[in-house]
């Protein structure tokens, strides 16, 4: 299903202020614990039947899983509707993340666990298969969620010839007291190709190049994710020489898949927009090589995000294993945030132009737009006045899916784009929360309704 859903963006926690804290108090939750378990339970089983019932084959096989979702469903549904008496379920944000969180069911491992192991991923869309090596904890169990680190390789050598997955293991992470609570996964970039380079999209083959990148990292990885139980909320991009640059380019494209990103040996990215960072923790290895494009990337990153580059010196040599107890500690208490209540989408590619709870549908070109007329979106939401404001520019058409963290949709709400305000009010929809978790492969992505509107002209 990620794989799915990272085909589509190649075509895409309550709201919190700056520094992660809450804007306010969140309600209690309606629900007592052992009523939300009933509902996880009976949710799981029925995501579970449902994902069997469309991997069936074979007109018995359909009809024994057709009859199991239905079951399922039917339980489900019964229960929902019996402790929905004692409030608005949808409305309740605590009760909702309760009752959807950890809901993909995950089987227990078939291989060795506390080893890294290759695999290939078959794709028929392409030339050759993609490869990538992983790594479970011994104490592994699929019944819960796991720290999750995506790390690109180190360069060697020529351009395009990268480390061995075993040799950059060993040289990062290896014997880290982090692995006893972390999944690793190591995509392969395919020999010849350099990660870094920031393409040129007027030149031919530059976006194809680009996406073969962006396929070699996620597409690996949905297999991760379909097959183990990855924490949505701690997914860590882990980026070594010769591929910081590429790993600030991807959390540019999609910030909402990762809780934080660490750069080894940062470069300069200074073609970059780096807006759709706002509210991502980055960490930077210092060294006396890179220092100086250290604190230029920190104090730009900080202009308009203060407060999230953290800087350590790097120690021993490059990849800097030596370096692992202090990322650990980094990252300890890092959580991506599914609904903040800030939203900048400043596109670095036409077709990535997605992130949290905004979507923009139509905008100008990058290659055409002049540099103060590129497409960019800022969106804020004021869950006190129950207002949402946007500020548009190169931007025809965007949609907002929203929940009880951003506004109160019990009331009316006010949309303000660009100076002009117009009032609305939406019904939440149980279907729309739920396709929406099961396409994002995702159960943070809590988002009961949908707002799609054009922006007013001038």
């Amino acid at each position: 299903m990620f794989v799915a859903a990272t085909l589509t963006l190649l075509t895409t926690v309550i709201a919190q202020g700056p520094g992660g804290q809450d804007q306010g108090q969140e309600a209690k939750p309606i629900l007592t614990e052992r009523e939300q378990s009933t509902l996880n339970d009976r949710l799981r089983q029925y995501l579970a039947d449902e994902a069997e019932y469309d991997l069936a084959t074979g007109v018995r096989d359909r009809e024994k899983a057709a009859k199991a979702r239905m079951k399922s469903k039917e339980k489900f549904e019964s229960e929902w509707e019996k402790l929905e008496k004692k409030g608005n379920l949808l409305g309740s944000m605590p009760d909702l993340r309760a009752i959807f969180y950890n809901c993909f069911e995950r089987e227990k491992p078939r291989h060795s666990l506390g080893q890294l192991r290759k695999e290939k991923l078959d794709l028929e869309d392409t030339e050759k298969d993609l490869e990538y090596s992983f790594f479970t904890p011994k104490k592994y169990r699929p019944t819960e969620p796991w720290t999750t680190l995506v790390v690109l390789p180190d360069a060697a050598g020529q351009p395009g010839q990268w480390v061995d997955p075993y040799d950059y293991f060993k040289a990062t992470w290896e014997d880290a007291e982090l692995l006893d609570q972390a999944i690793v996964h190591m995509p392969v970039v395919p020999a010849g190709v350099e990660l870094d380079p920031v393409p040129d999209y007027s030149r031919e083959g530059s976006e194809a190049m680009e996406d073969n990148r962006i396929r070699a990292v996620l597409q690996t990885f949905g297999a991760i994710m379909n097959g183990y139980n990855v924490d949505r909320d701690r997914v860590f991009l882990d980026c070594g020489r010769g591929s910081c640059g590429f790993g600030v380019r991807l959390v540019t494209l999609f910030p909402d898949r990762f809780a934080g990103l660490i750069l080894r040996d940062p470069v300069p990215v200074d073609e970059l927009r780096l807006g759709n960072l706002i509210g991502i923790p980055i960490l930077m290895l210092k060294t006396a090589a890179n220092g100086a494009v250290v604190d230029a990337l920190q104090k730009r990153l900080e202009e308009k995000n203060p407060g999230t580059v953290t800087v350590i010196d790097a120690k021993g040599a490059a990849p800097h294993k030596e370096s692992a107890a202090d990322i650990a500690q980094w990252l300890a208490d890092k959580k991506r945030k599914m609904s903040p209540s800030h939203v900048v989408l400043e596109p670095n590619h036409d077709r990535f132009n997605r992130a949290y709870w905004v979507d923009i549908y139509v905008a100008d070109s990058l290659l055409n737009a002049p540099v103060d007329k590129k497409p960019r979106l800022e969106v804020k939401a004021d869950r006190a006045s129950n207002r949402i404001t946007v500020d548009a520019v190169g931007v025809e058409r965007f949609e907002l899916v929203l929940n009880d963290a951003l506004v109160d949709l019990d009331k009316p709400f006010t949309i303000v784009t660009n100076g002009k305000a117009v009032e609305e009010t939406r019904r939440r929809s149980f279907r729309e929360t739920k396709e929406g978790v099961v396409s994002r492969n995702d159960w943070s992505y809590l988002f009961p309704v949908r707002y799609v509107t054009t922006v007013p002209k001038e």
